[in-house]
């Protein structure tokens, strides 16, 4: 298995997007995507363990979505129910709840989504997004 690559700059969505007011890009991302996976995490208690193995909390190019994945992350960790209400609820407890939208967004998430039958398949490419920012971000440190 391979390393996980721990950026020194946790907050990479400001370097990001300063160098795309630079250069006059946009990073690789597929918010909507993000948006897919989270909603269908929280329909299908299952689809949790197809997707936990390779798609970290920094994957995701959304802090909020962010948030939410970890705490989706620590539910399953504690071997609880993962759906609208306990996610809501451990947002809550957090008191992150606000920082992802409150619980409108997490209502939206979920109908945005039918079912999970494709959830591997699109966190796979929240993850690849994820490194190409990463290696685009990498490149430019080189070069400064």
């Amino acid at each position: 298995m391979a390393k996980q690559y721990t950026p020194r700059n946790r907050n990479n969505n400001e370097v990001f997007e300063q160098l795309g007011r630079e250069l006059g890009t946009t990073p690789p991302q597929a918010t909507d995507l993000e948006e897919a996976v989270l909603g269908a995490l929280m329909i299908e208690k299952e689809a949790i363990m197809s997707v936990q193995e390779f798609l970290k909390p920094e994957s995701f190019y959304k802090e909020a979505h962010k948030i939410i994945y970890q705490s989706i992350l620590d539910l399953s960790a504690k071997i609880e129910p993962i759906d609208l209400y306990t996610v809501g609820q451990m947002l809550q407890r957090n008191g992150r709840l606000p920082d992802v939208g409150g619980p409108a967004y997490l209502a939206a998430l979920t109908q945005k989504v039918g079912s999970a039958a494709h959830v591997e398949f699109h966190a796979k490419i929240i993850a690849q997004k994820y490194v190409q920012r990463e290696l685009i971000r990498a490149s430019t440190d080189i070069q400064k």
